[in-house]
């Protein structure tokens, strides 16, 4: 060995000595650090659970939209929606949703009303006049579209986030983010690959949960999908949530009383008797007592369905925020020569029960179909009409009301009923409707003065 070899290993033996400890205590402190984010991660979505299963409920605009490559930028949809859950007394925990879905961007709007429990789906089809009752095991194709994309189930679980938990490979606390007026811990959790032969959760590889940091109930989900196929994502977020004990009405379809109920969840299997029973003839009176007439059955107001909408200033209406107020829900379009008569009165309805010093009187006037929003907006102020106005809100709004004649005039008073509903007809003008609906809120602020 040279002199110079013999100088230079010693010093790099030397070298090492003294760097590898500092390598080993660097790994230490990430490891421990990516341990420690692990672990908050984690104590959140715990939290979070907590949260969802303490609380009675919870109501809150929902959307939907999807981001990815071009290439399938197409296909991904879009949603808005009204999300609501608590506990029903006869479906448990349950997820209530009403609202519109674009399947992909150039599908056109579907309307939707629907409800998902541990043990059944219902949805409402208009078109059939029919409410479906199916079980979860019901196959994917004859369930409505709109239950691909209810990425929010599992919050009503017994366990939520249990299952999120359970197939995480790794979690991951990021920075704050502020989701609407809520500042959110955001948590990403990358899915544990299944184990061969075992079948797949989902189709995405990541989830990104948005929880507020104040109440600890989550505001933003993305389902992430990242493969060398295809990089997409599908985005759910919730607004102006409010924490109560909705309504029982809330969490249920509407029903009307013309639909038909198509229910697969309770086959019941027909009995055979023990034996045969003898046939008994029967014996008709001699003296039959006259029978009574039938006393006249006295109809109640219906409750008003869960309905939402949105005002062209962006306020959202619904049965919620409406309650304690009384709500008139003038259908109507700028195309409808009737509506054209109809809309200067009800102008005027909406000035004369404006500022009630008991029971406020909104009013609001629904345009349906407008093919140019800008210039009813334009004439709406130029006439300097009264009522609130709203523009093509969702198909469903009309359905779950049964508005088919426009116009149509609906009065909900401060206890979410339907006091009133009339549309035109030959024997009903304009002045007429006006009139009847102002007898309804007369009615209806008398009746709340008289209440303690």
């Amino acid at each position: 060995m040279s002199t110079r070899s013999r100088i230079l290993f010693p010093l790099i033996f030397l070298t090492i000595s003294m760097i590898a400890p500092s390598i080993l205590i660097a790994q230490d402190d990430e490891a421990a650090a990516q341990s420690d984010t692990y672990d908050q991660a984690r104590e959140i979505l715990e939290d979070a659970a907590a949260a969802l299963i303490a609380i009675p409920g919870f109501t809150a605009d929902v959307t939907l939209s999807g981001e990815g490559s071009a290439i399938i930028q197409e296909t991904l949809p879009s949603m808005s929606a009204r999300f609501t859950t608590g506990t029903h007394p006869e479906f448990g925990p349950v997820i209530h949703m009403i609202g519109e879905l674009r399947p992909t961007t150039k599908a056109p709007p579907e309307s939707f009303d629907i409800v998902y429990s541990a043990d059944r789906y219902i949805w409402a089809d208009h078109a059939k006049q029919t409410i479906n009752i199916r079980p979860p095991s019901v196959s994917a194709r004859l369930r409505p579209t709109v239950y691909s994309y209810l990425l929010l189930a599992d919050l009503i679980s017994d366990n939520p986030f249990q299952k999120e938990l359970n197939t995480a490979e790794d979690l991951t606390l990021e920075d704050q983010q502020s989701v609407g007026n809520a500042l959110c811990n955001v948590v990403l959790i990358t899915r544990a690959k299944p184990k061969a032969g075992a079948r797949a959760t989902g189709a995405h590889t990541k989830e990104r949960w948005f929880i507020g940091t104040e109440d600890n109930l989550p505001r933003r989900v993305e389902q992430i999908t990242d493969s060398s196929m295809i990089n997409a994502s599908l985005i759910m977020e919730l607004k102006s949530l409010s924490i109560q004990d909705v309504p029982v009405p809330d969490l249920d379809v509407f029903r009307p009383e013309s639909y038909k109920v198509s229910d697969n969840t309770r086959r019941v299997k027909p009995t055979k008797p023990d034996q045969d029973q003898p046939f008994n003839k029967p014996v008709r009176e001699t003296n039959p007592q006259p029978t009574q007439p039938a006393q006249p059955i006295t109809p109640s107001d219906p409750p008003a369905p869960n309905y939402s909408f949105t005002d062209i200033n962006g306020a959202t209406i619904s049965r919620t925020t409406q309650t304690g107020r009384i709500t008139v829900l003038y259908f109507f379009g700028s195309w409808s020569i009737p509506s054209n008569k109809a809309t200067p009165l009800v102008s005027t309805l909406a000035t004369d029960f404006a500022g009630q010093p008991t029971v406020p009187v909104d009013t609001y006037a629904i345009a349906i179909r407008e093919s140019d929003p800008s210039a009813l907006k334009a004439n709406h102020q130029t006439n300097a009409y009264a009522q609130q106005l709203a523009i093509n809100p969702p198909d469903s709004l009309m359905h779950i009301f049964q508005v088919r004649v426009f116009p149509t005039i609906i009065v909900i008073d401060d206890t979410s009923r339907i006091i009133y509903k009339e549309h035109l007809n030959k024997d009903l003008d304009a002045q007429a409707l006006i009139d009847g609906a102002k007898s309804a809120i007369n009615e209806a602020l008398a009746e709340s003065a008289q209440t303690p």
